[in-house]
């Protein structure tokens, strides 16, 4: 039997470890790597890799490597709605907190491709450090269901929209405007990975705000000043 080759490109490890301790039941190779130069160096030294899935990866794919090889992204959104930049964090601000996790053949455009698959994900709760570890199992059951069956991607069909990605100044909370669950879902969403935290101003003084819990709709949260 031959081995089949696979390439895992992310941008945390948590992903990379997640897809390779399930492949230690498997016979497959997977290659792993977290750069555009790893990605280049890996394809350069192992043109035989069958498909190439990228859980989380923050650069523009070029179009040498996905006319080469199929190449898979996922993307947290009921795609064609919630593309672009910080969909995890766009759907908490409106309150949509059952979403999909899309499994989309890379294009030009971007998040654009037709689907391979998607699965229910459930933003309610959780830092988006413990949402990403969450993501992350479901998107290794989604890789292995692919290398077992990798069906013709269907079109995207339906409304779309695109969001711009957040900046450290949409990190900013004014505490008087926003509901408890509000104000929880704004620390949240950006405490952990990739974002500046949640803060608030009180004069001249900035806090920093993290570790929120939200419980029969009372929140409290951890409040650092920053110096």
């Amino acid at each position: 039997m031959l081995t089949r080759k696979f390439l895992i490109v992310a941008k945390h490890d948590f992903y990379l470890h997640d897809v390779l301790e399930a492949a230690t039941k498997s016979q497959h190779k997977f290659l792993t790597g977290k750069t555009m130069d790893d990605l280049l160096s890996t394809i350069k030294h192992h043109p035989d890799i069958e498909l190439i899935f990228f859980p989380h990866f923050s650069e523009i794919i070029p179009e040498s490597v996905f006319s080469q090889f199929t190449c898979i992204g996922f993307h947290t959104g009921n795609l064609p709605l919630d593309k672009g930049g910080s969909p995890i964090q766009h759907q908490i601000l409106n309150g949509a907190y059952s979403t999909k996790v899309s499994a989309i053949k890379i294009v030009q455009s971007i998040d654009a491709g037709p689907l391979y698959s998607q699965k229910d994900f459930d933003l309610s709760s959780g830092s988006i450090s413990q949402i990403l570890r969450g993501l992350s199992k479901i998107v290794t059951e989604m890789v292995f269901e692919l290398i077992s069956d990798l069906p013709d991607p269907r079109p995207q069909i339906g409304e779309s929209s695109v969001h711009k990605r957040l900046t450290g100044a949409d990190a900013k909370i004014e505490l008087e405007k926003l509901s408890n669950r509000q104000i929880f879902d704004r620390i949240r969403m950006v405490d952990g990975l990739d974002y500046p935290k949640a803060f608030t101003e009180i004069g001249d003084v900035k806090l920093i705000l993290s570790d929120a819990e939200f419980v029969g709709n009372r929140v409290s949260f951890r409040a650092t000043i920053e110096e």
